[in-house]
This record gives structure tokens, sequence and C-alpha cells, in this order.
């Protein structure tokens, strides 16, 4: 009888031990799923950081480019004194640091080549400022030779003696762009070897009237000439790279006339790409939809799987050593004495529900939470009429809490957030704390404003003062959320949505929602609280604010 009861617990210790194993794959693979998710909205964020640097860089060249032009058309016979003290009493060289030269290029035709030799022997180019000294030797024409016409510097500022252009350089003879930048109205973008450094030049028409003609004949009559630029690009990467030590980034622009990319870093096998276009003034008259500056940014490959996962494989080994010792332990107790086997019942009961359940609130953990969320999109998918709702809660200023009040305090706190949260959902519907200050609520509706409704009582509740305790007093809190709202089939992308939305709200300041509208990419924005901050109205559900994801 004895050997016959080995058997039954060993056979109970197999499946615990079975039970405990799968339940730490299931939960390390929904840990793995949910770093990878935040990892590759990390990276994307920091792509789209480093575009919007890039882009204001072209649009900040732009500026100078345009007063540059009024100067010019302002200012036609003004020498190159004159051109060097514009460009110091708007410090050129100080405001745009990338800048290694620029200055005003004349089209010389043969026949007047040697009235303008004379011309700049009287008022030389001074490329280092109106004080240096002029050139002692004779003018001449680099490259040589006799062309049609030629090319020529009528004034021009270099930062320093390294970066000079030689005063008597054609820049038509090594930049053929400039022809085609005069008859097609449109900036021309080509790298320039000067020295042992690539850099980006930069040549852009200017017209009589400061407008660009309509027709090829009517921009060559009321053509004036270019204002031309040698600008660093690695300055240009560095600063858009500033903080994102990890990525790598290939800028480029591409158009019938001319193709330059530039690179910074080096990206690793199996990297993160994204690639966006950079669409400024100049760039949206170009004709393709290709055309144009465009960032390529790679980031560092994306670990999705449990064991290259730390987080994961720690609760997979965690878990998966508990099982066993929960196992072993019941069979020494099974097999030992009888009344061992309520005890074993009642230990493996609260091992499987602290398991799934978060220690401090007693509110389901990350793993369980995606165990109900998978459950609802069934029951939804079921139904036609039925909507899956999220809500991403982040508490406002929680770490000043723990910093000011102690952790005892923040820990009142948070016990107060989930009751009060259970408080005001519905019987079916989840409330879980995923860590931290961050709750999530999964609720199932039949209507598209429901969410949004909830996300307002949620917001009421919260604002409810908190009495901590003797020493911390009253805490008034208030929280950011991100609701996402449809019928989804992977229970991912629901929760992608609403910690999408999520960013957007913290982002967008304290006590708010976002909406995140699955079919758009776009999310709404609602102020829940307009005594906290006057400026924008409050907004109903259905019709907030714009915004655009990220």
């Amino acid at each position: 009888m004895r050997r016959g009861n080995d058997w039954v617990w060993a056979a109970v210790t197999a499946l615990v031990v079975l039970a405990g194993a799968l339940a730490s794959v299931l939960g390390a693979r929904a840990i793995a799923r949910s770093d990878a998710s935040k990892a590759r909205l990390g990276f994307h964020l920091a792509a789209a950081e480093v575009a919007s640097t890039l882009k204001l860089a072209i649009q900040h060249e732009e500026d100078l480019i345009v007063s540059t032009s009024g100067f010019v058309r302002g200012n036609p016979g003004a020498s190159p004194a004159d051109f060097d003290r514009w460009a110091q009493s708007v410090q050129a060289m100080q405001r745009y640091p990338e800048l290694q030269n620029f200055g005003w290029v004349a089209l010389v035709p043969a026949s007047r080549l040697a009235a303008f030799k004379a011309r700049v022997a009287a008022r030389p180019v001074l490329s280092l400022g109106p004080q240096s000294i002029g050139p002692q030797e004779s003018f001449h024409v680099l490259p040589s030779g006799r062309r049609p016409y030629y090319c020529l510097a009528v004034a021009g500022l270099a930062r320093s003696v390294a970066t000079f252009v030689p005063r008597g350089l054609d820049y038509c003879a090594i930049a053929p762009t400039l022809i085609t930048a005069r008859d097609s109205g449109l900036s021309g973008y080509a790298p320039v070897e000067n020295g042992r450094t690539q850099v980006l030049g930069v040549e852009t028409p200017v017209y009589r009237g400061g407008v660009v003609p309509a027709t090829a004949a009517a921009r060559k009559r009321a053509f004036v000439g270019w204002i031309g630029e040698l600008i660093m690009p690695e300055v240009v990467l560095q600063r858009a790279l500033e903080g994102h030590p990890n990525l790598a980034v290939i800028f480029s622009y591409d158009s019938s006339f001319s193709h330059v990319a530039f690179r910074r870093g080096t990206a690793p096998a199996g990297a993160q790409s994204s690639n966006i276009g950079v669409v400024v003034g100049r760039e949206a008259g170009l004709r393709g939809a290709h055309e144009g500056w465009s960032v390529r940014t790679f980031g560092a490959p994306l670990a999705s799987g449990v064991l290259a996962n730390a987080n994961s494989l720690l609760l997979l080994v965690g878990g998966s050593v508990l099982s066993l010792t929960v196992g072993l332990l019941g069979f020494v107790l099974g097999t030992g004495r009888r009344r061992a086997l309520s005890l074993v019942r009642e230990k493996t009961s609260e091992l499987a529900y602290l398991a799934r359940h978060d220690t401090l609130t007693g509110l389901p953990n990350r793993a369980l939470v995606l165990d109900r969320a998978e459950q609802m999109l069934a029951r939804v998918a079921r139904d036609a009429t039925a909507l899956a709702g999220a809500l991403f809660i982040d508490i406002d200023d929680f770490k000043r809490v723990n910093d000011n009040l102690g952790h005892a305090a923040g820990d009142e706190l948070l016990r107060t957030v989930g009751k009060r949260l259970r408080g005001v959902v519905r019987e079916r519907d989840t409330v879980g704390r995923l860590g931290g200050d961050e709750f999530v609520v999964l609720v199932e509706s039949r209507m598209g404003d429901a969410a949004l409704l909830l996300a307002d009582r949620v917001g009421e509740v919260l604002r409810e003062p908190v009495e901590l305790d003797a020493s911390a007093g009253v805490f008034a809190g208030t929280a950011g959320i991100g609701v996402a709202v449809g019928r989804y089939t992977v229970a991912d992308a629901l929760l992608r949505d609403a910690d999408l939305a999520l960013y957007a709200a913290k982002a967008a300041g304290k006590d708010r929602y976002v909406l995140f509208d699955a079919g758009t990419q776009v999310a709404d924005e609602g102020f829940r609280a307009p005594e906290a901050d006057p400026q924008p109205s409050p907004a109903r559900p259905g019709s907030p604010e714009r915004l655009l994801d990220g």
C-alpha cells in the first residue's frame, strides 16, 4: 500500500514540476515580448528624434541662404569687403558651426574674363574677413584652360586657413550641377573633396526679384549668381546623434540632378532600421516621391527570444527551480505524513497565486494580464458588436513620493491606487499592475467611447486625496492614461498601442489621457483637469485634440 502511495505522490510531483515549468515558460515569453516591444518603440522614437534634428539643421542652413540671397539681390555692386562685413554682422560662422566656407559665385562668360580679373585685382576676395590681407599673386583660373564660361567667386568667407578655397577656382569645372541648378531653380547638393575631407557642397541659384521664374528661359535671363556653401556633415550628424551612442545613420539626398550620402557609425548585423523622409522648403518642389533628403537609422538588433532576454531568462530559471523545489517538497511531505497533503496543497495554491499576482497590491501581474487579454480578444472575436480596450495608467510624480516621503508611503499609495481602480471597473474587467507605478485595465465594451468614459472615471478617483500616514500627510495625485480600443487579434498589439498612447500622454503633460486610433495611426488627447491646466479646454470623449503617433 505504501509503495502504491509513493507512485501516486511521484506522479503528483511530476505534474507540479511540469505545471510550474510551463508557467515559467509562458511568463518568460510574455516578458520577452513586452521588453522587445518597448525596445522597438524606443528605437523608433530615437530615429524620429534624429530625423527631426537633421531636418532642423537643413532648415537652419536655408535661413542663411535666404538672408544671403537678399543681400546679393539688394547689393549687386557690393565689394568682397562689404560681403564680409555683412557676414560678420549676422555672425554666420558663429551661428553655423558646420559651415566651412560660403560665398557669392557669378557666371563669367569667356569674353568678360579679362574685365573680371581687373575687378578682382582692384577688389580682391578676402576669404578670412575684411581685415585680412588680399592675395599678392596674380589671378589665375583653376583648373586652367579655355572654356565658354567660368563660375568664379565674387565674394566669400572661410572659417580658417585650412578651409580656404583658391580665389580663381572655377566652380563649374568641378561641379557641373551648378548650371543644372540655375536652370531648374532648385538647390544642388554634391559631395566635395576638400583636402582629405569629404564635405557637402550646396549651391543655390539667386534670381532678380527674389522669386524663381516659371520657365528655364526666364530663369536664365533673371539669373544673378549662386550662393555656395561647404558644410561639414560630420558636425551635423554628431549633433543629431547626441544622446544616442548606439545608433548609426545614413543621411542622403537624391534627385534627378544629384546624389549624395553621408554616414555616421556602423550598423551591426541584424540591426533594426528606420527610413524617414525629411521634407523641407526647397525639396518640396521635387518631382519624384523618392527625391529629397532621407535619414536611414540603424539600431541594435532586437532580442525577442527568451534566452536573449535577461529578465525572461531569470524568470524561466527561477520558476523552474521553484517548481522543482515545490514538487520535491510535496513528494517528501506526502510520502512522510498524511497531514502534509493539506499543507502541500495550500502552499502550491499560494505559490501559483503569487506567480500570477503582484505581491504588493494583490492585482494580476504582467503574465496574468496577458492571459486575460488573450481571453478577452477571443470573446470579442466571436461577437461582431464587441470591442476590446486597454488603459495604461502611470501615476504622476510617483518618484517624488518615494524620494520625499519614503518607500513605505509609496507602497501605501500604490495599494490605494489599486483599490480605487478595482472600485471603478466592472466585475468582468481586469485591473493589473505591470510594475513600478504602471497599472493596466482591460475592458470589454459594445461602444467606442466606453473606454474614454472609464478613463474619465479613473482620473476622477485618482485625484481624490490619499491619506498616507501621520508623518507623510495627504497626497493629491494625478495620472497619465493611454487608451487603446478596437478589434485586435493579438494581445501584444493592444497593449503596445495603449503603451504608445501613454508615452504621448506623459509627453503632453500631467493629468491627461490619450486615445490611440489603430486605424489612422493618430492619438486623441483629452485634458481631464482644466483647473490644473487652464490653457486647454476639457475634452469630451470622441472629440479631443489630434496628436501624431511617434
